[in-house]
């Protein structure tokens, strides 16, 4: 096989949802339906279903290292996706080894919490994030919530991109698919540019792992060589069809039908 038809590779770090709607799960199957392999390593195990999260508990630090130190040293590293990062032990190792591959786009969904349930994160994560992840991420995907934590301001949410601008992050998708609004409209900011807004039909359910499903996605496309823009709109028109197509496999929200998404999309 020829070197340009070899997939590029996202590394995945994030929690283990065992009902297969979030968290890494989510990650390989939106990773992979977007054109590239998704490399995987869980920061914690939850157990939770599509109706609630009961619990959490974080993967040890050092067995985290060790599987980074062990993916590095064989396979490219082409994008690196980050969601759950359930305490600044763990925060601070993922920091540590983005400096090792700089250059490449690195997109963090900062997930404080289940749609339904638990708080994934400790509090004093936070202060790490900002310090020593931040101005090592290419785009960060919050919601308005996670927006005004990480910033730690009550404030616009244009003020809010800039105070996370101030500290070294390079751009930033407000999602608000979580809102009670008629529609949904992200906003795309950067520094010295201006703002993009999406705006995208808001469907009837409510959905599990449609945060985990937009970043993963938009790293994929990252990792082919799109341009941030072009791979932020690609990534939202194929998280859109998949929760068009979604389904309650359970008995709680909608699981994305993401590999079948794939079929209708832009690829």
């Amino acid at each position: 096989m020829s070197e340009e038809n070899i997939r590029s590779c996202v590394l995945c770090l994030g929690g283990l949802d065992p009902s297969g709607g979030a968290g890494i799960q989510a990650d390989i199957e939106a990773v992979a339906a977007t054109g590239a392999h998704a490399l995987t390593v869980a920061t914690c195990l939850t157990v939770q279903n599509s109706q609630q999260a009961l619990s959490m508990h974080a993967v040890d630090a050092h067995l985290i290292a060790q599987q980074l130190d062990c993916l590095l040293s064989d396979m490219p590293i082409h994008a690196c996706k980050i969601g759950v990062i359930p305490n600044p032990e763990v925060a601070t190792i993922i920091a540590a080894f983005l400096s090792r591959i700089e250059g490449i786009p690195v997109v963090f969904d900062p997930v404080m919490s289940a749609s339904v349930g638990i708080h994934f994160a400790e509090q004093s994560n936070w202060q790490v994030i900002q310090q020593l992840l931040l101005p090592k991420v290419t785009i960060c995907t919050p919601n308005q919530t996670e927006l005004a934590l990480l910033s730690g301001l009550e404030a616009m949410p244009s003020r809010q991109a800039e105070a996370l601008f101030e500290r070294g992050l390079n751009a930033l998708l407000l999602t608000t698919a979580d809102a009670d609004t008629v529609a949904v409209k992200n906003t795309l900011y950067r520094p010295d540019s201006d703002q993009i807004e999406y705006v995208w039909r808001r469907l009837n359910a409510h959905y599990h792992g449609s945060g985990c499903t937009l970043s993963s996605a938009l790293a994929s496309r990252l990792a082919q060589g799109e341009k941030l823009v072009n791979a932020v709109e690609q990534a939202q028109t194929y998280v859109h069809h998949s929760l068009r197509q979604g389904q309650a496999l359970g008995q709680g929200q909608h699981i994305p039908h993401r590999v079948q998404a794939n079929k209708d999309t832009f690829l």
